[in-house]
């Protein structure tokens, strides 16, 4: 009789934590515990609210470079939201870019704001595609340096990372340093 009314207990505690869990994604588990897990196995360098965000970098550029640009990836898994602004010190001026194709020319344009698509989705800052646009840099970018950088997302507020300076070549099909 002992063992069945705890089995039971059991059984109820499980399923009553289930359901709280669905009805409140920020239960148990939640997706600040998602992210914190990973950003432990070292698969984020930092959280935000429902954000992870993996290491931000930069290339290095030659000294009389007056501009460069920031790539990173964002996982989301709560609701939407929307990078907003970022600020590094490094530089006069940092906007949020895309890049358009116009009468065959590539052409940067600033953005207000750049979507962070939620429930798993992922916003990718890279080459060729969205960035952060550094202009009018104070110093220039050398491989290995590290230097500030802040996000302002629209729901989850602000985060401080630091940016690492990769080679030259870095995210373009002679870099090999992913494999």
């Amino acid at each position: 009789m002992p063992g069945t009314y705890l089995k039971s207990a059991l059984f109820g505690s499980l399923l009553f934590c289930s359901f709280s869990t669905l009805a409140d994604p920020h239960a148990g588990h939640g997706t600040h515990a998602v992210h914190a897990a990973e950003a432990q196995k070292g698969n984020f360098t930092a959280t935000l609210a429902s954000l992870g965000i993996e290491q931000p970098w930069s290339r290095a550029l030659p000294p009389s470079a007056r501009t460069g640009a920031v790539f990173v990836s964002i996982y989301n898994q709560g609701a939407d939201d929307r990078l907003v602004a970022a600020h590094a010190p490094i530089a006069g001026q940092t906007e949020l870019h895309t890049h358009r194709i116009q009468d065959g020319l590539m052409q940067m344009i600033q953005v207000n704001g750049i979507e962070v698509p939620g429930h798993g989705g992922q916003l990718e800052l890279k080459p060729g595609g969205y960035h952060i646009m550094l202009i009018d840099l104070k110093q220039p970018l050398h491989e290995g340096e590290r230097f500030p950088l802040r996000l302002s997302f629209e729901k989850s507020g602000e985060i401080e990372l630091e940016v690492e300076v990769r080679s030259l070549d870095a995210g373009t099909a002679a870099d090999h340093s992913h494999h």
